[in-house]
């Protein structure tokens, strides 16, 4: 059974662009029209259309599922059921959706359209690059579409924006960590700075003491070599080391002869000789 196809556009001005006015980011929903045989089906699709231009887009698309239940290969009905989701932000299932209609459609125009919407859900989840290849494609169907053309010159405007705007951030962020490197190297510089101020003192420390006890090892050096002390001990010391060798013990004879000896020098004395010699004995280190 062949049916003629008529639709009506709904738009929503998704998007602004900068120089032209609205572009025409929308979901047509198509209204299938009455024939034999498609009163059931016609009403079922009558309800979701008003329901859908009242902005009641879950019960818009019940309506469509419940028409889909008789005709599940109706491309019409496909169309405005990925026309619901959509609205309601499911721009994932809406893609698939407007692929489908797309790759099954038998009118040229319907396949436009689904291409042309599966470019605004490209367009709705981030994929720019991808949302014009399928504006392109809508316009290689119909080169008189100029929502299509539009939208196209508006998202190449948009991508040019957001690599501006992230070379911004990616600059500033760049800025950011070298003040926050030279922040963490100053410490480091001020630490090795007072690092090294106390290395050089400790050093200049350690050469001052060096002196100081090479200076004092000198000094007791040159008291050794001239010290008058000690010169003074070393003839008195021998001296009492020769006095030592010379003096021995007499015996009880040599005391006697001694004693007899002194008396009788003191006896001479007195008479005026001269004293006698004495044998044996200590010496006086003196001949009489």
């Amino acid at each position: 059974m062949s049916m003629a196809a008529g639709s009506t556009r709904h738009y929503h001005r998704l998007i602004r662009p900068c120089v032209r006015g609205s572009v025409a980011l929308c979901a047509w929903v198509l209204l299938v029209p009455v024939c034999c045989g498609a009163a059931t089906l016609h009403e079922t699709v009558k309800k979701g259309a008003d329901l859908y231009a009242q902005g009641k887009y879950d019960e818009a698309l019940n309506a469509f599922v419940d028409g889909q239940i008789e005709h599940p290969e109706d491309a019409q009905l496909k169309y405005n059921i990925a026309s619901s989701k959509y609205m309601m932000k499911n721009y994932e299932e809406a893609l698939k959706g407007y692929l489908d209609v797309a790759a099954t459609a038998r009118d040229a125009r319907l396949e436009e359209k689904a291409l042309f919407n599966a470019g605004n859900a490209l367009y709705r989840q981030g994929k720019l690059e991808e949302s014009i290849e399928y504006y392109k494609k809508a316009l290689e169907l119909d080169p008189a579409d100029k929502d299509a053309q539009q939208n196209i010159e508006f998202v190449r405007e948009e991508i040019k924006r957001r690599m501006n705007e992230a070379k911004d951030t990616q600059q500033k962020q760049q800025e950011q960590e070298q003040k926050k490197d030279q922040t963490c190297r100053n410490p480091q510089q001020d630490n090795q700075t007072q690092s090294d101020g106390q290395q050089q003192e400790q050093k200049q420390e350690g050469q001052q003491a060096q002196q100081e006890q090479q200076q004092e090892q000198q000094q007791k050096q040159e008291g050794r070599q001239f010290s008058p002390a000690e010169d003074e001990k070393a003839p008195q010391d021998e001296s009492q080391q020769g006095a030592s060798e010379d003096i021995r013990e007499m015996t009880k004879e040599e005391a006697q002869q001694w004693l007899d000896s002194v008396r009788e020098n003191r006896d001479n004395l007195k008479e005026g000789r001269q004293p006698a010699r004495t044998q044996g004995g200590a010496r006086s280190g003196k001949d009489w």
